[in-house]
C-alpha cells in the first residue's frame, strides 16, 4: 500500500484511477463503449445510439440526491469501512435498450457487473453486499420479459457459483414469496447456498422475488406464530427482535445504499434495514458502474458525520 499523510490509501492501479479527472475518464470510457457498440452492431443506428452516450459522461446525481461536490476522492484505508453495502441494481434494461436495441442483453450485462462489482468490494475489506435482483413488483411485468428473465437468471446461477467460489464467496438469496418462483431456479439457488455455505469471506445476499414490507410481515407473521405457541411472550418484542426475524436477521444493517439510474427512491427494498443508512444516487445505469463510482461513494460516506439523532 502507498503511504500518504500517514494514512493508507489504496495503491495504484486502482488510486490513480480515483484521482484522475472524472470527466476524462468518463468520456474515453463512452467513447470506447462507442468503438464497440458500433463493431458489435454496426450501422448508422449504432453509431448514432453510441456517439450519444459518448456524449453523456458519467457523473453523480444531483445535489437534491446526494453530495454536489464532483471532485475525485480517494479511499482512506484507515478510515470507516462499510460493514454491509446494499445496492439497487436499477437501469439494466435501459442500459440494454441503448447500447444493444434489446433490455435482455442489458440484464446480461447486470449479470458481468455484479461479478466485477463483488471483487471491488473485496478489494475494500466490505464483508456484506446485498443487491436487489429481482423484486417481488416486477412480476406485474409482461410475461414473455419475466420468463426470459427467470431463464437468464437460471443461466447465471452457474456462473456466479464459480465466481463466488474462486473468491471464496457465501451467497444466500433472501426471498419473501418464494410462491411464483419456478422449481428449477429454486432448486439452483438452494444448490448454490448449500455450495457456498462453507466459504469464509464476504457475505453476498442477492434479494429475489423480495419486498421489503413482504419481509417485514413475514418477520411479524414468525413472532406471531411463536407467541401463539406460548414460546414467546408478546410483551417483550422489540426492535431487535423484529430485526433478527428479518430474512436479513443474520447481518447487521447496511451501512450505505447505493442506487444506480438515476433514480431517488427505495422501491420496497430492505425497508426496516436502512432506517440509518447513508444513501448515494448515481446517474449511471447498473451495467455502467466502474470501480472509481464506488470508490467515490466510500470516499464520501467517510466524511459524512453519522449522529444517529444524536
Amino acid at each position: 500500500m502507498a503511504a500518504c499523510c500517514g494514512k493508507r490509501r489504496l495503491s495504484a492501479p486502482i488510486s490513480s484511477q480515483v484521482m484522475i479527472g472524472r470527466g476524462v475518464l468518463a468520456t474515453k470510457r463512452a467513447f470506447q463503449a462507442a468503438a464497440r457498440a458500433v463493431g458489435a452492431v454496426g450501422g448508422g443506428w449504432a453509431l448514432l445510439a453510441a456517439l450519444r452516450a459518448a456524449t453523456n459522461v458519467s457523473k453523480l446525481s444531483p445535489a437534491n440526491c446526494q453530495d454536489a461536490d464532483e471532485s475525485p476522492t480517494a479511499v482512506d484505508l484507515h478510515g470507516p469501512i462499510p460493514k454491509h453495502l446494499a445496492v439497487i441494481m436499477d437501469g439494466n434494461r435501459r442500459f440494454g435498450r441503448e447500447r444493444y436495441g434489446d433490455s435482455l442483453s442489458g440484464h446480461r450485462a447486470g449479470g458481468q457487473k455484479l461479478h466485477d462489482f463483488i471483487v471491488w468490494c473485496i478489494e475494500l475489506g466490505i464483508p456484506v453486499l446485498t443487491v436487489y435482483a429481482f423484486s417481488t413488483e416486477n412480476w406485474k411485468r409482461d410475461a414473455h420479459e419475466v420468463e426470459a428473465m427467470m431463464g437468464l437468471f437460471l443461466a447465471e446461477v452457474p456462473r456466479l457459483r464459480d465466481h463466488a467460489m474462486r473468491h471464496n464467496v457465501r451467497v444466500r438469496f433472501l426471498v419473501s414469496d418464494a410462491s411464483p418462483l419456478p422449481a428449477d431456479v429454486k432448486a439452483a439457488t438452494n444448490e448454490l447456498e448449500d455450495l457456498s455455505a462453507s466459504c469464509t469471506g464476504m457475505q453476498l445476499n442477492v434479494c429475489l422475488s423480495y419486498g421489503g414490507r413482504g419481509d417485514v410481515a413475514r418477520a411479524c407473521r414468525k413472532l406471531a406464530i411463536e407467541a401463539a405457541r406460548g414460546d414467546l411472550d408478546p410483551s417483550t418484542i422489540d426492535e431487535s427482535m423484529v430485526k433478527q426475524a428479518l430474512l436479513t436477521g443474520e447481518s447487521p444493517d447496511p451501512d450505505v445504499l447505493i442506487r444506480t439510474s438515476g433514480e431517488c427512491r427505495l422501491s420496497n427494498f430492505l425497508m426496516f434495514q436502512l432506517a440509518y443508512a447513508e444513501m448515494f444516487f448515481l446517474e449511471q445505469h447498473w451495467p455502467a458502474v466502474s470501480r472509481e463510482n464506488l470508490h467515490d461513494v466510500i470516499a464520501k460516506y467517510q466524511k459524512r458525520n453519522r449522529r444517529y439523532g444524536k
